[in-house]
């Protein structure tokens, strides 16, 4: 036989023809097909089940009740089960959101949103990975969780992946998903966790936050953080520096601070100090909150500084010869805060002997004052070495709008802007925007500080004056006004973490 004037016998190993060896009948072809697809399903579906017990074991027990015990059963177990899911749900809504709401969400916005362009947004932005069989890898998706402001994706990394080839890609993955904004966080060894953020609360003015009857001072809430939940400040043991341009919202995160610990300041367990350089002109309406205060005299302000360093060495030899290691306050030893606002003005621009002296000052009770319950707080505009050249020395850092893409890295440590912290892109219209850096933590925390007008202020220092300024009284039109401590709403709240879920309560 010739083929094209070849025969076929001389083609025969060339490739260009095969013997045939044997041929499948279709009604074989067939079941084989149908029963390779059904293994695959119901393989698909066991893995579904595991991951997601929490819903598929109910179901599988309600349909075992249902076959073994009747429809009457299956149906009343099915009512007292949505019954304590609903008392759950009331008594307990933190661990309810937290074991049954984000999961359950988090399935639905996976299949609904996520799941159809997961390949083709890992493919897009290069995460993928093709074996020389040709065979192709992508980062698989362990679990889902999400809220109505973030959606959270847990990935297992591919071999040789790292969580900075992630981060990299964050703004392309943003994009494909239309999301407000992506950022992406280290879980675990090989693991990472991207967070989606389907909307942007902090674009709403948050209002002045009830502080707790007792502060708890390593959670004070101060701010509302971009995943929804509020921000809790750490301030015992720890120093706070809070950096932005003119205008950016500083006297909001001074004053949501000072606001958390109001009711412990009337109760005599924290003592606060203030110095302002600009003549009082951020401090002075709160004035009776402070047991000691400076506004005009440099002179003044350097024997302030100079004053608490005395205090704090004074302390610091009695608890050592008490044998105390640990501080706790009281109203014997009060948390002792040392309020500066514009601090630059006293680093870098004063005259050179009050800049040493105050250097020397500041140093000492940021080196020292921690342990014996001395934490400073200061605000400034420009966060440059020759300004601030003991910068490091302090444990939060808070970072608002900035003029300049360089100060970021400044105030927050180097990184936080590749990190996704862009203060310098936070929009003027928006104060009291920043993110927060904390000492041994990966990711800047992006938050907006309650506002506080002038009348919240005045009202703030009227309700919980310092014990010493019980008789302080505030001009006014109608004449003097004597401060009087109003009682406050006991709410029972605590603070077991460092961000909580917002209740009805809270008015943030």
């Amino acid at each position: 036989m010739l083929v094209n004037g070849t025969r076929v016998e001389d083609l025969a190993g060339t490739g260009l023809t095969t013997r045939q060896r044997y041929v499948v009948p279709l009604w074989v072809t067939v079941p084989v097909f149908l029963i390779r697809h059904l293994a695959k399903s119901c393989a698909w579906i066991v893995r579904q089940m595991r991951t997601y017990w929490g819903l598929s074991l109910p179901v599988i027990v309600l349909l075992l009740l249902w076959a073994y015990l009747g429809r009457l059963v299956a149906v009343t177990a099915l009512t007292w089960w949505l019954t304590m899911g609903l008392i759950w749900a009331y008594r307990w809504p933190a661990s309810f959101d937290t074991a049954v709401a984000q999961p359950t969400r988090g399935v639905w916005r996976w299949w609904t949103k996520y799941q159809r362009r997961w390949h083709p947004a890992m493919d897009g932005t290069g995460l993928t990975r093709t074996t020389a069989t040709r065979e192709v890898y992508v980062p698989a998706v362990t679990r889902v969780r999400s809220t109505p402001v973030v959606d959270t994706l847990h990935l297992r990394l591919l071999h040789g992946q790292t969580p900075a080839d992630v981060a990299a890609q964050a703004e392309g993955l943003r994009h494909v998903y239309a999301a407000h904004r992506c950022s992406v966080i280290e879980d675990a060894p090989g693991s990472v966790r991207v967070l989606f953020y389907a909307q942007d609360p902090l674009r709403r003015l948050v209002a002045p936050m009830q502080p707790a009857v007792v502060p708890s001072l390593d959670a004070l809430p101060v701010a509302l953080a971009e995943s929804g939940k509020l921000f809790l400040l750490w301030l015992l043991g720890r120093h706070v520096l809070i950096a932005g341009a003119s205008g950016a919202g500083k006297g909001s995160a001074v004053w949501s601070i000072v606001r958390a610990l109001a009711p412990a300041v009337n109760a005599g367990t924290v003592r606060l100090r203030g110095v302002d350089p600009k003549g009082g002109m951020e401090l002075f309406p709160g004035r009776a909150l402070f047991g000691r205060y400076a506004d005009e005299d440099l002179s003044d302000m350097l024997a302030l500084l100079e004053q608490a360093v005395a205090d704090m060495n004074e302390r610091k030899h009695r608890l050592k010869a008490a044998g105390l290691r640990v501080f706790t306050p009281s109203t014997d030893d009060p948390l002792e805060v040392i309020l500066v606002d514009e601090l630059a003005f006293l680093t870098a621009y004063a005259p050179k002997d009050i800049k040493l002296k105050v250097a020397a000052a500041m140093q000492i009770l940021l080196s020292q004052g921690r342990a014996v319950g001395f934490s400073v707080v200061a605000a400034l505009q420009d966060p440059r070495k020759e300004v601030l050249p003991f910068r490091d020395l302090f444990t939060y850092r808070i970072a608002l709008r900035l003029s300049e893409d360089s100060h970021v890295d400044m105030v927050l440590g180097d990184g936080a802007l590749d990190r996704g912290a862009a203060c310098h892109l936070i929009p003027a219209s928006l104060p009291g925007i920043g993110y927060v850096h904390v000492d041994g933590a990966h990711e800047p925390v992006r938050v907006r500080f309650s506002y506080l007008s002038d009348d919240d202020i005045v009202d703030m220092a009227m309700r919980w004056p310092a014990p010493e300024n019980r008789d302080w009284t505030t001009p006014s039109t109608d004449g003097p006004v004597r401060v009087e401590v109003q009682d406050v709403i006991d709410r029972d709240d605590t603070y077991p973490f460092r961000f909580w879920t917002r209740d009805e309560g809270d008015d943030a």
